[in-house]
């Protein structure tokens, strides 16, 4: 009877730590797989079985091609067929024509086609334009037909006054006429007025004292 329970104690002892191994082993090549199928600099392929070999070979085609459609630099055309070749050749084309368009990233105008170039143009001219008339970034008025650089010198002096009556931006009074400086000076008779009875610290006791023309000075609410 002792004999048999230090027999199957012996065993125990015994397939314990083989079972122990077995489990480390298989941990250690799931892990190696997770790495071959992720691309990571620690996969071994000498460790994968056949089909775990044709698993991460595909999965590492896949990732290629999804690299080469969205254009990333680590693309390898060679490992394309040649569907997947189409595909990518139609996205890069697409790729520039936006780039194109939108005057940003590397536009290459001789892979467009002649409608292509055409809108293209069309589309600078635009952005030609918007830019001029917002005042933003540099206007190269050279581009521009004569009316639109009628629009535009409109909108510059649209800007100009807007900004000498609120007070902000860059204002040139030498660029308004009479009615245009009269009004300016309404305007920041009226803004020191309301000012002054807010009791902010830019009140002109000065000013306030002078005739606002045309304009009815801000009141308290209060009964006169």
């Amino acid at each position: 009877m002792i004999f048999a329970r230090c027999a199957v104690l012996l065993s125990v002892l015994v397939i314990w730590p083989m079972g122990s191994i077995a489990q480390s082993y298989e941990s250690s090549n799931s892990h190696n797989l997770q790495d071959c199928l992720q691309g990571f600099s620690d996969c071994n392929m000498k460790q994968l079985d056949a089909s775990e070999q044709k698993v991460v070979t595909q999965a590492m085609r896949d990732q290629n091609f999804q690299d080469c459609y969205s254009g990333f630099s680590n693309c390898n055309s060679a490992h394309l067929t040649e569907p997947e070749s189409s595909l990518v050749a139609r996205a890069a084309r697409a790729r520039n024509l936006k780039d194109c368009l939108e005057g940003i990233g590397d536009c290459n105008k001789g892979q467009l086609s002649e409608s292509e170039r055409q809108t293209v143009e069309q589309a600078e001219r635009i952005n030609i334009l918007t830019t001029c008339l917002d005042g933003v970034g540099e206007c190269d008025e050279t581009q521009l037909a004569p009316w639109e650089k009628q629009a535009t010198a409109v909108a510059r002096q649209d800007r100009n006054l807007q900004n000498c009556l609120e007070s902000t931006g860059d204002c040139d009074l030498s660029q308004l006429n009479a009615q245009e400086r009269s009004a300016v000076t309404r305007a920041a008779k009226v803004q020191n007025a309301q000012n002054c009875l807010s009791g902010a610290n830019n009140c002109n006791d000065t000013l306030l004292k002078q005739k606002v023309a045309g304009s009815k000075l801000p009141t308290t609410g209060k009964g006169d």
